[in-house]
């Protein structure tokens, strides 16, 4: 299939040149969800202006020209808004020397230097997504690529042959299918080393799912996504809907409006140093009682370090810290799908003893602001026994009064946010009810905070997993009680039950408000819930067992192994699948069997010669195209015309070749002919 004559210094052909410009387009096509979409009209420009070149239309670029344009390009990747060193930048520059390699592929080795850059822009797309229809392009991409290569490497002839883009992609495929079995043995069995660097992280990508601080309507603009969050997967018994309370944040500082983690804001860092001085994990602060919950969890990427869990977590493994307030986080930002075993015991009692640290926290009000309801709160804790009862007192004012769910709020303001919605519009969403309640409790001399994650999920019988989905964001509280620790509270569900039974969608059912941003939501087409349950578990399937896999499963896998096969026996079983693939491989690449391409021309006069024998004219092997020719006019008279123009060009076509350019218009001719002899 690959020509004899290639040589490194030969000239990009016109065939050749088309080749790489689709293996360019497909190759960053991926990219223009994630980068700055003017990189692929630059690409097509730049082949645009070297198709010109080959036809004779245009001159070839000069240094200075494309000096000029390289210039250019650098300064719009500059100018898009990204952080110099960051990897999106990187990978722009990346492509933009991809993209003006058109403008100077002129020799194979050229066209080599398009491919290989191509083959590792291919492997840099995982970078920004690894989902399943991502890794699927990615297969596509190497095929498509790999055709290029084969395609630059024929001959012309081979090129203008009418099956040469079929058989470029069919080899492609099959020099592709040959890799497979080395790349299961080496994704199961090769070592899975740490990293010796890291990447810069990305930039332009935005931040998804739960933020680090909170407003009135934040988490109501947030579910009205229906985007993944997580799924967990159980051993041992479920939990029952109003165990499902996931853990992200915990937010303590209030300044009149928003709610954020600490009276300062920290970058990722920082946070994660103030937590492990003031407020560090201590096993001796959970009292565990109760049956734990035992799951696994594969979160997302969310460009955050934020994890959720049920509280409080006691086991957690992989790259995540506990903390005192009973969060988890990653160590780092997750920014591909994060796979994590944990357990929690949802009956533990927690900080029996809260440190002054913990209590000036949860004790912080603005020192002015929203008077009405600090009023409400010291009356009504002075007329309670207990905190218990102030905190059942408020409950129930959620209760008995006109207070309404919605994720239609209506806008409070700047200022007195508390007042006007405990006293005016009596209508919100989670974060309304947990801050007012907070803020109750902290008016009333009682340690209080919100806690920000998700409530629920929905349960997918093929995979038998939760998704937990943006939608099932949630705010709810922790109240400390004397003698008991800290508390969950949900004031939501005083005021819509139905939002911890039944999820988002019941709740707000009366408003007609699910979803009401995202019209096309699978969510909102009832009859395609066993299609989007049954692609949900494929993709849970793909994030479990091919994105999930890594050292310590592997560790564990091998493990296994270990405990059932000997060291001798297991080598023995390795070395023979290894060499089995070998022998494969010989097989498939036909050293047993060497087989020569057949120019076009000569299979269509094989079918001439096919042909005239069903006519009742064989032709002897001896007979050279012009001698059968004449002997087939004479028996057939008829089509005597159409066998002399046949043959004529065919034997122009292997004795005065024309050059490539010109073979695409006899093959035709020849076809035409063909058909009438019919």
């Amino acid at each position: 299939m690959l020509g004899n004559d290639y040589q490194l210094s030969q000239q990009v052909t016109y065939r050749g040149m088309i080749w790489l410009l689709a293996a360019q387009l497909v190759v960053m096509l991926p990219f223009a969800f994630y980068l700055p979409i003017w990189l692929i009209p630059v690409m097509l420009a730049s082949a645009y202006w070297r198709i010109r070149v080959l036809k004779g239309d245009s001159a070839q670029p000069k240094l200075v020209v494309r000096l000029l344009v390289i210039a250019l390009g650098i300064a719009g990747v500059l100018l898009s808004g990204m952080t110099l060193l960051s990897l999106d930048t990187m990978v722009s520059m990346l492509l933009l020397g991809f993209a003006f390699k058109s403008l100077e592929a002129i020799s194979q080795r050229d066209a080599l230097v398009v491919v290989f850059i191509g083959f590792f822009l291919v492997a840099i797309s995982f970078l920004f997504s690894q989902s399943i229809p991502a890794g699927a392009y990615g297969v596509f991409s190497m095929i498509v690529l790999t055709g290029a290569l084969i395609a630059n490497q024929q001959s012309p002839a081979q090129q203008m042959s009418q099956y040469s883009t079929r058989s470029s992609l069919k080899m492609a495929s099959v020099m592709l299918l040959q890799c497979v079995p080395l790349m299961v043995l080496v994704f199961i069995f090769m070592p899975r080393f740490s990293p010796l660097w890291s990447i810069p992280a990305f930039e332009s990508h935005a931040k998804t799912g739960i933020t680090d601080s909170m407003a009135p309507g934040d988490i109501a603009n947030l579910s009205k996504s229906d985007e993944l969050a997580f799924r967990a997967s159980f051993k041992g018994r479920l939990p029952k809907a109003d165990e499902l309370y996931w853990r992200g944040l915990v937010l303590n500082n209030f300044d009149g409006k928003n709610w954020q983690q600490l009276p300062e804001e920290y970058d990722t860092s920082e946070l994660k140093s103030q937590l492990q001085n003031n407020m560090a994990w201590n096993d001796a602060n959970v009292d565990v009682q109760g049956e734990p919950f035992e799951y696994e969890v594969i979160y997302e990427k969310t460009g955050q370090p934020w994890l959720f869990t049920l509280t409080p977590t006691t086991k957690v493994d992989g790259k995540t810290i506990r903390f005192g307030d009973y969060r988890v986080m990653s160590r780092g930002d997750i920014q591909s799908p994060l796979m994590v075993n944990a357990v929690s015991y949802p009956d533990a009692k927690r900080d029996l003893e809260l440190s002054d640290y913990a209590r000036s926290l949860a004790l912080q009000l603005p020192a002015r602001g929203d008077e009405k309801t600090r009023e409400l709160a010291k009356s009504l804790r002075k007329n309670s026994t207990n905190d218990s009862e102030y905190v059942e007192k408020i409950l129930n004012r959620f209760t008995e009064q006109s207070y309404f769910y919605s994720l239609r709020p209506p806008l409070l303001g700047d200022q007195n946010t508390i007042d006007k919605f405990l006293f005016e519009s009596k209508k919100g969403f989670c974060s309304h009810y947990s801050g007012s309640f907070v803020f109750m409790m902290r008016a009333a001399g009682i340690p209080a905070r919100i806690v920000v994650g998700y409530l629920g999920g929905e349960w997918n019988e093929n995979g038998d997993y939760m998704a937990i989905r943006q939608y099932d964001a949630h705010a709810w509280a922790e109240v400390w009680l004397e003698g008991e620790g800290w508390k969950r509270v949900d004031p939501t569900s005083r005021v819509a039950p139905s939002r911890v039974e039944g999820g988002l969608e019941a709740a707000v059912e009366y408003e007609g408000s699910f979803l009401e941003g995202n019209p096309f939501s699978a969510h909102n087409f009832k009859w395609l819930d066993g299609i989007r349950e049954k692609m949900d578990s494929i993709q849970y399937g793909w994030r479990r067992w091919i994105l999930g896999y890594d050292s310590e499963s592997q560790t564990n896998l091998l493990k296994s192994i270990l405990d059932k096969m000997s060291s001798v026996p297991l080598a023995a079983l390795i070395g023979a699948l290894f060499l089995g693939i070998f022998l494969l491989w010989f097989v498939m690449l036909g050293l047993f069997r060497r087989q020569t391409y057949e120019a076009y021309e000569h299979q269509l006069y094989r079918k001439f010669c096919k042909r005239m024998e069903k006519l009742g004219v064989l032709r002897e092997p001896q007979q050279t195209p012009y001698e059968f020719a004449l002997i087939a006019s004479e028996k057939l008279p008829a089509k005597a015309v159409a066998i002399r123009d046949f043959s004529s060009l065919y034997q122009q076509m292997c004795y005065v070749p024309n050059g490539a350019a010109d073979r695409a218009k006899p093959h035709q001719k020849m076809r035409k002919l063909l058909r009438e002899l019919s």
